[in-house]
């Protein structure tokens, strides 16, 4: 792989300097640096799944590289969240990667969080390596899935920019790619004119994005962007109306992860703002409590455990229309 130092990050627009010092190499044929590896493969898909920030641990680079406990830890638990609801259609593959914690976002805004995204070369670097093994050693030109959220989406954003575009021969089978969390813009798509975002329920090869808030929500937001796309994860619709939380299939109570159904949560896309507003959740009980990030209203915490059993369906629906796709393709020739 070459050197992912001088990265030419698309959705930023310009060169990101190189950092200094010595970047710590991830061993990734070592199963300990894994934070999910199945032993066996079930199903005939993957999912390479990017944990968001999770990372409290204070030191002086602000930053968790994957020997940090807290930081593992708490990837086991936040995996079990949003990766989980895909367990049951495909198989789950996650590296522990080098993440920067919550203290540097803290008081920011999108810019900030952007460069200071792009400028984990340490997370990149493992994320990339992860992938290498990955597709050199255990994906066996199965198709995969990619899934995100938050920081990790931001970083998700690069391998969907660059690593895909480097590697024409993997990103061919990608089915989707779920980034969740972050906003995924229409600059974002011109300056990468190899991904496009979904329009439909079993669109493949598509980008899949939205982040959740209530009708009420107040004060700083900082992953809001200008020109986000969203998509409605009930309807897989990029429409302006209100699905109603009778046909959401079923949410996650992430204190008993038991499924409620139907789900507690309705969807609306908001295209102006290009987020999903949802009225039927208690902004008090649901809103994460991280108000100089997000400020009053904001579910980002819950944009997978609302819609859990939808992420599940919809991801079968798109690896069965992949394969089907494959198949006639095959026939063709």
């Amino acid at each position: 792989m070459k050197s992912i130092l001088t990265i030419l990050l698309l959705f930023t627009g310009f060169f990101i300097p190189c950092a200094a010092g010595e970047i710590s190499l991830t061993d990734y044929s070592d199963d300990s640096n894994w934070l999910s590896k199945p032993v066996k493969n079930q199903y005939c898909a993957d999912v390479f799944y990017i944990y968001p920030t999770v990372c409290t641990t204070k030191n002086s680079t602000n930053l968790c590289n994957t020997d940090d406990i807290q930081m593992k830890t708490a990837a086991k638990n936040v995996i079990k969240l949003q990766a989980n609801a895909f367990n049951t259609v495909a198989n789950i593959y996650a590296p522990f990667y080098a993440q920067y914690n919550f203290n540097v976002f803290a008081n920011s805004n999108f810019e900030k969080i952007q460069k200071d995204t792009s400028l984990n070369i340490q997370g990149l670097s493992d994320i990339y390596r992860a992938l290498d093994y990955y597709f050199e050693n255990l994906n066996q030109k199965r198709p995969f899935i990619l899934v995100s959220h938050s920081q990790g989406s931001g970083i998700m954003l690069i391998v969907l920019s660059d690593y895909m575009k480097k590697h024409p021969g993997y990103y061919k089978n990608m089915v989707a790619a779920y980034v969740i969390g972050y906003p995924v813009t229409k600059e974002y798509l011109k300056n990468n004119p190899h991904l496009k975002f979904a329009k439909k329920s079993d669109d493949t090869g598509v980008i899949i994005s939205y982040d959740v808030q209530s009708p009420e929500k107040s004060g700083i937001n900082v992953l809001k962007a200008e020109n986000q796309l969203v998509i409605n994860p009930i309807s897989w619709s990029r429409g302006q109306k209100l699905v109603k939380r009778e046909k959401n299939l079923g949410s996650l109570d992430e204190k008993t992860l038991k499924i409620q159904t139907p789900g507690i949560a309705d969807a609306k896309v908001d295209k102006k703002a290009g987020v999903i507003i949802c009225s039927s959740a208690d902004d008090e009980t649901y809103e994460i409590k991280l108000p100089e990030l997000f400020g009053k209203g904001s579910f980002h915490g819950q944009d997978f455990q609302f819609y859990y059993i939808n992420l599940r369906q919809n991801a079968l629906k798109r690896i069965n229309k992949f394969l089907e796709n494959n198949l006639k393709a095959e026939i063709h020739n």
